[in-house]
């Protein structure tokens, strides 16, 4: 499985590197690429309750193991 994910520098918790880790738990090994990227959308103000949806969409679809993953 390939999964890319985009997110703010903020977002980048122990968190995320745990769920990351329990989605590919029965993998040897992995590889992770850091990158900036352009405003892709996620610079806009938005809500708790917008930010939570987001971030939890992007989780189901990655325990989907579906080919992509909107933020």
């Amino acid at each position: 499985m390939e999964t890319v994910i985009r997110i703010r520098s903020n977002e980048l918790t122990s968190d995320l590197f745990n769920k990351i880790k329990a989605l590919f738990n029965n993998e040897e090994e992995l590889e992770i690429s850091i990158s900036p990227v352009a405003d892709f959308g996620l610079n806009k103000k938005e809500s708790r309750e917008e930010y939570v949806n987001r971030v939890n969409k992007a989780i189901r679809n990655l325990e989907k193991q579906t080919s992509n993953v909107t933020v």
